[in-house]
């Protein structure tokens, strides 16, 4: 059976034409549907997308639209009403999310409904993928682009061991450009719900790694992160053009004709060519000022060159989009007034598109083509231009496009500043002949060989395996425990005589908190506690690192067993005291005052680290701290304390966001020490934990014991659960 791809993207690959007769269709060539052309044998490809249209105006039923696209088209198409498409894209997707990751956040506006738009639209996008999965060991996803960030997650929530590609079109923004962001946390959620994220550049993969490691605060790996149900792995995929389409578009008749309308334009003169789409991100008025600086240095040019300007019109009912071309006009009107010479104009501008065929012909025309984007997540008119002219002519590319990190023998010039665009002008007509001929060939080469036909299949490649790998990975450590493993495990509990239930605190009733009233138990807790405490055949216990004196106040109306400060005091139901497990003889604390004026001194270098005294522990937590300035000090005191701890009767402990010190021989597996002494006996035993400190539980109790962790990771337990809430879920079950 063909292997399934599933490519979601914002708009259908698909242009849908309505006329007097009917709804025309046909085929939209762009760069994701030449990318998969080639693999196109060995998969089944569907797209999801929105059509293009916001109503069929009786011209066709519904079902009968969708059956078109899906019968001729291999495509599922999102109905969206015209409200909804205004504010998910031309509101959220195109008024927050593609300036701030473009660093433009002074053409962001945000309206909460924007995103209740956005959130929806991503919902439907995820149902109808999901609809179209027959095979989820093998079918694979891969959404693309900044529209539809929240999909992976909303998929992986409903199908864990789905294999999931997302590829971002744009730049990823620096995390202080980020964090402006309104539910950013969410957006960044949804992106890791992948299994594979693909980015145009290195740069942009840092900046998204340090985002989440600071925003969510997850561990990374340099390319990747592991989470409670999947690992994620982030890579650099540079997207690139069809060098062999190109060629064979240069001896088309369209770009034969296109060639005289480029010669009706320049009348003998030499051309500079700007090709964008009208957009603030594309620095279409600081490249203008930039040729005005170049002719007043070289007015006698202003006769000799031409610079033509296509800005094909995009987003049309954004006002900074109509304001920016009324400012493109207005710029070019002056420099024509003041260089114009018998009805020949310096400067040259059409909005309008071009079919490429069309466009080609410009390209192969251009001496100088300028691409100065302020921001650009790649920009494909720069390899374009490389493709057409392969030894001829001269690249002006902005150090800020993403393509500029392969076409380094460009001029690469700084967009904000006009007097160097002007220089680079100036410098691009003094090249000697071999010399640009050099560098342009050096570019071909790149282009042609990281070709779109390879951006595609490498992606597809990575996916595919590192999928694979990854939950193969995945089975050798903790393993998700499924809906009937769950109802499978309640019945033994519930048909046993006597059950022991043993459960960590913090980061398994509670999320991790660095404040006491943060992570007080609420009412809801309370309610589970109790209700379990209460039922005939439970014992309940909570072993938990917190003090003796939070135990007393959080837990002393609950009739349970408690464990604190890490197994050191052990509290039976029905008992007042609390036992001490070891004698006073065993405590010795002369390290106490040596590591906390040690820990004092982190806390001053650590800005929202704090310490938290115990009876027979100090810990110094950094969950408010920077949480890459706290991971660099809490590495450098670990390494300061092996080395005091030497030959001392205490011992370092590395937990979630915090280093602990403590007597040596305390760890939570204690209480199964108390239970022999007590010569309790019980026919079942369920354990659950959340980190290192329950990984002693784990160890101590017996095989017998069913044993869960809070997030994957390599443990004693067997299977895992992913959050705090997922863990109260499951208690209520064995009420």
């Amino acid at each position: 059976m063909q292997k399934k791809i599933i490519v979601a993207a914002n708009r259908l690959p698909i242009e849908i034409i309505k006329t007097d007769e009917g709804l025309h269709f046909k085929k939209s060539p762009g760069g994701l549907v030449t990318a998969l052309s080639s693999i196109s044998k060995e998969f089944d490809l569907q797209w999801v997308g929105w059509p293009g249209i916001s109503d069929l105006d009786d011209f066709m039923t519904e079902a009968d639209f969708k059956d078109k696209l899906k019968n001729e088209f291999q495509s599922t198409p999102i109905l969206l009403s015209k409200s909804l498409v205004n504010r998910y894209y031309f509101g959220f997707s195109n008024t927050v999310l593609w300036p701030l990751l473009h660093y433009l956040p002074n053409h962001c506006e945000f309206e909460e409904k924007d995103y209740l738009a956005y959130k929806k639209v991503n919902e439907l996008f995820a149902e109808t993928i999901i609809e179209q999965i027959t095979d989820p060991e093998n079918d694979l996803i891969w959404i693309h682009d900044y529209q539809l960030m929240l999909v992976p997650n909303i998929i992986r929530e409903k199908i864990p061991n789905a294999k999931i590609g997302f590829f971002l079109h744009t730049p990823f923004c620096s995390i202080e450009i980020f964090k402006i962001i309104p539910h950013r946390e969410e957006l960044l959620n949804g992106l890791l719900g992948a299994n594979l994220i693909g980015f145009h550049t290195y740069e942009y993969l840092r900046q998204f790694r340090d985002t989440i490691k600071h925003l969510l605060g997850k561990e990374c790996d340099v390319d990747k992160v592991h989470l409670g149900t999947h690992s994620v792995k982030f890579g650099v995929y540079p997207v690139g053009v069809d060098v062999k389409q190109i060629t064979d578009s240069l001896n088309s008749e369209a770009a034969k004709n296109s060639v005289k309308q480029v010669n009706r334009i320049t009348k003998g003169r030499k051309l500079i060519l700007g090709v964008d789409r009208l957009d603030y991100t594309k620095g279409i008025s600081k490249r203008i000022k930039g040729y005005e600086k170049f002719l007043d240095k070289n007015p006698r040019f202003a006769s000799q060159f031409v610079f033509v300007q296509i800005a094909v019109p995009s987003r049309v009912k954004i006002q900074s989009y109509k304001n920016l071309r009324d400012e493109i006009e207005e710029l070019a009107f002056e420099i024509n007034e003041k260089y114009e010479d018998e009805n020949n104009p310096p400067i040259h501008l059409l909005f309008k598109s071009f079919d490429f065929e069309e466009l080609s012909a410009f390209y192969k025309q251009a001496e100088i083509m300028l691409v100065t984007p302020v921001r650009d997540g790649m920009n494909l008119v720069a390899k374009e231009y490389v493709a057409v002219q392969k030894d001829k002519g001269v690249l002006i590319l902005s150090e800020f496009a993403g393509s500029a990190g392969e076409l380094g023998e460009a001029l690469l010039v700084n967009p904000f500043n006009t007097d160097e665009i002007a220089n680079a002008l100036e410098k691009a007509l003094n090249i000697f002949t071999w010399e640009k001929s050099r560098r342009m060939r050096s570019m071909y080469q790149k282009v042609s060989l990281n070709d779109i036909h390879y951006w595609g299949e490498s992606f597809i490649s990575d996916l595919t395996d590192f999928s694979s790998k990854e939950f193969h990975i995945a089975e050798s450590t903790t393993i998700l425990i499924n809906k009937a493993q769950i109802d499978e495990l309640v019945k033994q509990v519930k048909e046993s005589n006597k059950t022991l239930i043993v459960l960590d605190y913090d980061g398994t009733l509670v999320e991790l908190a660095s404040s006491i009233e943060s992570v007080k138990p609420d009412n809801e807790l309370l309610d589970i506690l109790n209700n379990l405490s209460n039922h005939p055949n439970y014992d309940l216990a909570i072993a938990t690192g917190r003090s003796q004196e939070n135990c007393d106040e959080w837990f002393n109306s609950l009739n349970i067993i408690t464990s604190c400060e890490h197994g050191l005091k052990i509290k039976w139901k029905g008992e007042t005291e609390w036992y001490q497990m070891l004698d006073n003889s065993e405590i010795d604390l002369s390290w106490h005052e040596p590591i906390k004026e040690l820990l004092n001194k982190f806390c001053r270098r650590t800005p929202g680290s704090l310490i938290e005294e115990k009876e027979s522990s100090l810990a110094w937590h950094y969950r408010q701290s920077d949480k890459e300035l706290g991971k660099i000090q809490a590495k450098e005191l670990v390494s300061n304390l092996s080395e005091m701890l030497a030959n001392k009767t205490a011992e370092v402990l590395q937990g979630k966001k915090v280093v602990e010190v403590r007597i040596q021989g305390l760890n939570k597996g204690n209480l199964i020490k108390r239970i022999n002494q007590l010569e309790k006996k019980y026919d079942s035993i369920l354990i659950i934990g959340d980190d290192i400190t329950d990984e002693d539980m784990f160890n101590s109790f017996p095989e017998t014991a069913f044993k869960i962790r809070v997030s994957q990771g390599i443990s004693k337990a067997k299977y895992h659960l992913n959050k705090v809430s997922d863990v109260r879920w499951f208690l209520t079950k064995l009420i």
